[in-house]
Parts: structure tokens; C-alpha cells; sequence
């Protein structure tokens, strides 16, 4: 998997779902969920738990650009290199991209709908 390739396209997804969409000023969380063949969407939740991944099902903000388009990683990989990519790569971009009002919520997380969130903020 080519990180600096998929650290751009999903650097310019966020950017894009940012200049695109207004966050509501109550959503404290944000979810980028994975899933197979490998994809990631976003999800905003007024609520977050800790204890309990269900909060990521509470979809009270979907950008207009839920799913982040050409991610083109290939299937060759496990989910576990994968998350773990996923992972490093956001923590760098919610450095990166601190000042961005999208990333600005007290909690971010990542993983795979039918697995354990990663927290990355």
C-alpha cells in the first residue's frame, strides 16, 4: 500500500468535505469507517462513548461526500495492515489539518463497521 498516495486522496477528500459542508456546531465526534473491498466513509455523531462503539451509529452529520472516492488500495492486503495504515495516516492529517473546522471536534476515531474503533483524536 502506497501511504503517500493514499494520504493524499484522502487529504483532499477532507478538504473538500470541509469548503463543502457546514459541521454542525453539536457534532462532537467523527467516525471514519472502513469497509471491504477498501473503502472509508465519514460519519459526525452528537454523542460519544468510550465504552461503547455504538455511538458511531448515530449518523447526525453525513457530508454531502460520505465516501471517500479512488482509494485504490488493493485487496491484496490484510484488514489488519490496512486499519493500521489508516490509522497512521489520519493522526498525521489531523496534524496536519488542525485549523480545518471538520477536524475540529473533541473526538475521532477509525475502524471497521463490524469490528473495534481505533481512536486517532
Amino acid at each position: 500500500m502506497e501511504r503517500d498516495n493514499v494520504k493524499k486522496i484522502i487529504k483532499d477528500w477532507i478538504m473538500r468535505v470541509n469548503d463543502e459542508n457546514i459541521l454542525p456546531e453539536d457534532i462532537t465526534a467523527l467516525n471514519f469507517g472502513l469497509y471491504e473491498p477498501y473503502g472509508i466513509e465519514l460519519i459526525g455523531s452528537e454523542s460519544y462513548d468510550e465504552e461503547d462503539d455504538d455511538w458511531a451509529c448515530e449518523e447526525d452529520f453525513i457530508p454531502d461526500e460520505r465516501d471517500c472516492p479512488d482509494l485504490n488500495i488493493d485487496d491484496k492486503y490484510d484488514w489488519e495492515t490496512v486499519l493500521n495504515e489508516i490509522v497512521i495516516i489520519l493522526k498525521e492529517l489531523v496534524e496536519e489539518l488542525e485549523e480545518l473546522p471538520l477536524l475540529n471536534v473533541d473526538h475521532i476515531t477509525t475502524g471497521f463497521s463490524d469490528g473495534d474503533l481505533v481512536v486517532v483524536k
